[in-house]
C-alpha cells in the first residue's frame, strides 16, 4: 500500500478485530491493515469485506465505503487476481 498513499483503493479483507473507531483486517496477501471506520459503521455480521478507502500510510486505510462479501471468500484466488491486476504485462486489460 505504500505506493498508493493518498489514493483511493479497494481491498478484499477478512475482518479480524473490530472496535468503535477502527478495525484490523487481513489482506489477501496475509498482511494486516488497520482501517479507520466510518462514523456510522456498524458490524456487518460477516467475515469478509471489500473496503473502499484512502491509503493513509503503508498499513492504514481511511474507510470511504464497503461491500459485504459474506462468510466464504477464497483469499488465495483474491491474491492471484491482485497479482495479475498489478502485473505490467496485463496493463492494457485493466
Amino acid at each position: 500500500m505504500a505506493n498508493y498513499i493518498g489514493q483511493s483503493v479497494r481491498l478484499i479483507a477478512k475482518l479480524i478485530n473490530l472496535n468503535d473507531e477502527s478495525a484490523i483486517v487481513q489482506a489477501s496477501d496475509g498482511g494486516e491493515v488497520e482501517v479507520k471506520l466510518l462514523m456510522d459503521f456498524e458490524s456487518p455480521g460477516t467475515t469478509y469485506l471489500e473496503i473502499i478507502g484512502q491509503v493513509a500510510d503503508s498499513r492504514t486505510l481511511k474507510m470511504q465505503g464497503y461491500v459485504n462479501l459474506g462468510d466464504d471468500v477464497d483469499m488465495k484466488l483474491a491474491e492471484q487476481i491482485v497479482q495479475i491486476w498489478h502485473d505490467p504485462k496485463f496493463s492494457k486489460l485493466f
